[in-house]
């Protein structure tokens, strides 16, 4: 692929040549027939992985829909990881595909460690809980339909990300509780082999 339009001082001048550019037949359909690709190729990943997904929960399910087991468990666990960060690196990936196509996204990426350095001051929060949620995830402390307590919040678990930990209440509020602040966790299914399934949920 090659860029339409390289950066300039002027930011004037490279935005009248950015759009000099797409009113010309050839580049404007060269622009959009790599923009198609790239989407395309976005969504079909997307869908591989969701299918590799869903194939690891299938594989792990025992066929009783009564109880929950605790490969079931580290099934569901894994898969919605996998699919919840592989399409984040997809879409990032996409974002700057599609960006490079009418600029140079070569001297931005260079520039990167000076934004990156002051987006770090403001995001250590975030990365803060990616780091959390890696270490509660490797460490298995608990899974998918496993009913925890963390500090005041009590419920069954129903989804884990890096960035969060997401519980189902007995009313069925959806609690968000960010790995960051998480200090201690009581695992209430700890003790048993297998637990009941989790109600399905209407919605996310």
């Amino acid at each position: 692929m090659h860029a339409i339009l390289t950066p300039t001082a002027d930011p004037g001048s490279a935005v009248r040549r950015f759009f000099g550019r797409l009113l010309h037949g050839d580049d404007l359909l060269v622009a959009l027939l790599e923009v198609a690709v790239i989407l395309g190729f976005a969504l079909l990943s997307s869908r591989i992985l969701k299918r590799v997904a869903r194939r690891i929960v299938q594989r792990a399910d025992d066929g009783d829909p009564n109880t929950l087991t605790e490969r079931e468990q580290r099934a569901q666990t894994f898969a919605q990881l996998l699919a919840y960060t592989g399409n984040i690196v997809i879409g990032l990936a996409a974002v700057l595909g599609i960006l490079n196509i009418f600029i140079d996204i070569g001297p931005i990426l260079a520039g990167a460690g000076v934004v990156g350095l002051a987006v770090a001051v403001g995001g250590q929060t975030i990365v803060r809980d990616f780091i959390t949620g890696f270490f509660l995830l490797t460490e298995q402390q608990f899974a998918v339909g496993d009913r925890v307590r963390i500090g005041t919040v009590e419920g069954v678990v129903h989804r884990i990300t890096l960035r969060m930990v997401v519980l189902r209440g007995d009313d069925g509020a959806l609690h968000y509780v960010a790995n960051g602040s998480i200090s201690a966790v009581s695992n209430l299914s700890h003790a048993r082999t297998g637990g009941a399934k989790p109600p399905a949920a209407a919605g996310r």
